[in-house]
């Protein structure tokens, strides 16, 4: 079977009167723009968020937050390695300057159109390295939560209110069935006054719980157990991608663990959601604003039984087909690629450089469209002789 082949997308966005392009790395081609969220979808990404919504509007004054965010960021983000970002270089005529990114989010950032054009290098793309020397940097947002910050800082916000943000993000990530390059995140935001920031972080859980349990009526095969963990208690190797990258973002209260409970035993537990706590004195002294983040791509999967992330993406006919709108099932799975391999592959490190595993699955992501399931570390070995690593 030949590999997929995808043309370079160039994506226009506007900034107040201007418009800036900027070219999609190969492999997100398909995944741009795909509108999982709008109120036409029928998507179980988008089932879930209306049912969480509808639920936890019962117990907070709830505030959607609908207008469109930039997809691009500027600059560095604290903490976070480089080879997790989808860097993006904008040509010098059409860079913004930083008044303008500043002032995006107010000004309503808006896909304009989304456009297929010739092949303007051999990769489709331009990935900038950690090291290299530009004046400007942007990269696809691999978070809501500077957009949740910065609604805060801007002063309108109202305290008591859960304000609710939603919409894709995109992180380089291992190739493995749950590890997703992009995904609906759904951020919440609450600003209470201090000392009842575990009652708001309670009353969160409690009702996210209630919506989840209410899935099992329509999947009743699957028990999905839901729970919070303090992140005190999580070694870094135990994290999934998901919670390692958030780890890097900011500190972490808790985790949201799920658990799948499939004919009496507990399959291993996945971590779907973050809870974090901050001060902003320049809001107000005496309140405490509790964050809190779900993956809804990862928990469609856990409760639909999709135990592959690239269904969630395909194009395929059969996997909408089964589910109606509004209603999530059980998924019946079939083969996206068959039929199905395993390689052994080898190779040596360049010398003077550390193998970066992240780099390495995303070049093989982009090499081979999604067609590899999963790529996993078997053996290093150093030369003795040489000092030579493979």
């Amino acid at each position: 079977m030949p590999l997929p082949y995808f043309k370079p997308m160039i994506c226009e966005i506007e900034l107040e009167s201007r418009k800036v392009s900027f070219q999609v790395p190969q492999v997100l081609v398909d995944k741009i723009n795909r509108g999982f969220l709008e109120l036409n979808s029928n998507h179980p990404v988008r089932t879930i968020k209306e049912k969480l919504t509808a639920e936890l509007s019962q117990a907070f004054p709830l505030q959607n937050i609908d207008y469109c965010l930039s997809l691009l960021h500027q600059g560095h983000l604290n903490g976070v390695c480089h080879s997790n970002i989808f860097w993006i270089i904008l040509s010098p005529e059409e860079t913004p300057s930083t008044e303008e990114m500043s002032n995006g989010l107010a000004n309503a950032v808006l896909f304009s159109h989304v456009d297929f054009c010739r092949d303007t290098d051999k990769n489709g793309w331009v990935n900038v390295q950690e090291g290299c020397h530009i004046s400007k940097q942007y990269y696809l947002r691999p978070s809501l939560l500077p957009y949740a910050q910065a609604i805060i800082q801007r002063g309108a916000f109202l305290p008591g209110t859960l304000h609710v943000l939603s919409g894709p993000v995109f992180r380089k990530c291992l190739i493995t069935p749950y590890s997703m390059p992009v995904f609906h995140e759904m951020v919440f935001i609450c600003a209470v006054n201090r000392g009842t920031e575990n009652k708001c972080i309670q009353m969160l859980m409690n009702n996210i719980k209630t919506s989840i349990h209410s899935f099992h009526q329509t999947v009743p095969h699957f028990k999905v157990n839901i729970n919070l963990q303090e992140a005190k208690s999580f070694e870094t190797t135990e994290l999934n991608d998901f919670a390692a990258f958030e780890s890097q973002l900011s500190k972490i209260q808790y985790f949201i663990c799920v658990e799948i409970d499939t004919s009496g035993s507990c399959e291993k537990g996945f971590c779907v959601g973050i809870i974090r706590t901050a001060h902003y004195e320049l809001v107000s002294s005496e309140l405490v604003v509790v964050f809190a983040s779900l993956n809804l791509d990862l928990l469609a999967m856990l409760i639909c039984g999709i135990s592959d992330w690239r269904m969630l993406w395909t194009s395929d006919t059969r996997f909408l087909r089964q589910f109606p709108r509004g209603e999530l099932r059980l998924f019946k799975s079939f083969s996206l690629y068959p039929p199905s391999y395993v390689h052994d592959v080898s190779f040596w490190v360049p010398d003077g450089e550390q193998f970066d595993e992240v780099a390495f699955h995303t070049v093989a992501r982009q090499v081979s469209g999604e067609m590899v399931v999963s790529i996993q570390l078997i053996d290093s070995f150093q030369q003795p002789e040489t000092g030579r690593k493979s």
